[in-house]
Formats: structure tokens, C-alpha cells, sequence
């Protein structure tokens, strides 16, 4: 778990993802001092997130790799 809520950042936005909208207190997200909320969330692990729908989205942030 990162620790983070995360949003749409709307059709009318000029980048079509998703935003860091909380991050959880002392989470991992916030540990690690590289994430803040209002971050767009442009790729995970190469894949981008431009475009894509809100569920899959969260459903890459989701997936673990090992």
C-alpha cells in the first residue's frame, strides 16, 4: 500500500490522468519525500497512465511487481 488517494484530473485538463489528491500520514508515499499532493501521475513501471480510464489507472498503481 502507498498511502495515497488519487483523482481524475478531468477531461478539460491539458494532461488526461490522475492526481495525487491525500497522501496518508507517514504512508510510504509520504516517507519518501517524492510524491506531494497535486502530482499528476503521468506512468507506472513504463506504462502511461495519459488517457487512460480512471479504473485502470488505479489498477496499475495497484499492481505489484516483484
Amino acid at each position: 500500500m502507498l498511502g495515497v488517494a488519487v483523482v481524475e484530473s478531468g477531461w478539460g485538463s491539458l494532461l488526461p490522468t490522475i492526481v495525487i489528491a491525500n497522501l496518508m500520514h507517514a504512508g510510504p508515499a509520504e516517507r519518501s519525500g517524492e510524491l506531494s499532493i497535486g502530482d499528476h501521475v503521468t506512468n507506472v513501471n513504463g506504462t502511461s497512465l495519459v488517457g487512460l480510464p480512471f479504473s485502470t489507472s488505479q489498477g496499475l498503481i495497484r499492481v505489484r511487481k516483484c
